[in-house]
């Protein structure tokens, strides 16, 4: 039987790598319960200790455990029409993903992200300045583009967070119905995405769950420090908080 010091020792990783590791998951349970925005660092970081497509499947499992812990602590807020509204069109999203996902170099993916985003973020800022609300069935095209675009991008690189934000905040949730509903509907996309990872691009194996499980308790950790945090921050101060970490995001994927 090996021992504790083996068994981490197996994964070869050096102190520093582990320390990211350790932030970069707790980051992923504080973005799952309102935190938003973090996300990406969490992505990037873990991107450059295991490779962008070998850290997909090191970062779903993980992503789960946070869906599982945000969807619990506010179940009673969820706004299902919202949420099945623009659900099938990011499943489109995801199976052209698994399609035409590799043609795309990395460096113009990022790009054309950060500019949606961008447009996305001015489209949203215009609407709450003007008091004009979006609606998904009278803007159908917009909901459509959102979830193809958003299904696409977080089956390559788990990097639609600040696309989806940007939808739901535009419906005028409070911050609880935001981070409710935007919690559910990862935990299911995310579901789907897992027989993918496992028979598609087999990134998901015993040694990445093996991981998976050692740093379980950062996610616990994180989503603890979320919920405290988010508690504190008024419904205003909530909404200008998101879009301003969205726009960072945004200019993260340009670097």
């Amino acid at each position: 039987m090996i021992s504790m010091f083996e068994f981490l020792h197996s994964f070869n990783l050096d102190v520093w790598q582990w320390l990211l590791a350790i932030i970069a998951v707790a980051g992923i349970g504080a973005n799952k319960t309102g935190i938003v925005g973090i996300n990406l660092l969490s992505v990037a970081i873990l991107a450059a200790i295991f490779g962008g497509k070998a850290s997909t499947g090191v970062l779903m499992p993980f992503l789960i455990m946070a869906d599982i812990f945000a969807i619990s602590h506010y179940r009673r807020s969820v706004r299902w029409k919202h949420l099945f509204t623009i659900l099938f069109w990011a499943l489109l999203g995801v199976s052209a993903a698994l399609y035409v996902g590799e043609i795309i170099a990395d460096e113009y993916f990022r790009i054309i992200l950060a500019a949606v985003i961008f447009t996305l973020l001015a489209m949203t800022v215009l609407s709450e300045m003007s008091g004009k609300r979006f609606h998904p069935k009278k803007h159908w095209y917009v909901t459509i583009f959102i979830g193809l675009i958003g299904g696409f991008t977080s089956m390559i690189g788990n990097a639609a967070g600040p696309i989806f934000t940007l939808y739901f905040v535009s419906l005028r949730h409070t911050k609880n119905e935001y981070i409710a509903t935007r919690a559910w509907f990862f935990f299911i996309i995310n579901l789907i995405k897992i027989p993918l990872h496992l028979f598609v691009w087999e990134t998901i194996n015993p040694t990445t769950l093996s991981f998976n499980l050692v740093l379980a308790p950062a996610i616990f950790l994180g989503a603890v420090a979320g919920i405290l945090i988010v508690r504190r921050i008024p419904e205003r101060g909530y909404k200008v908080f998101i879009l301003t970490a969205t726009l960072v995001s945004a200019i993260m994927l340009l670097f």
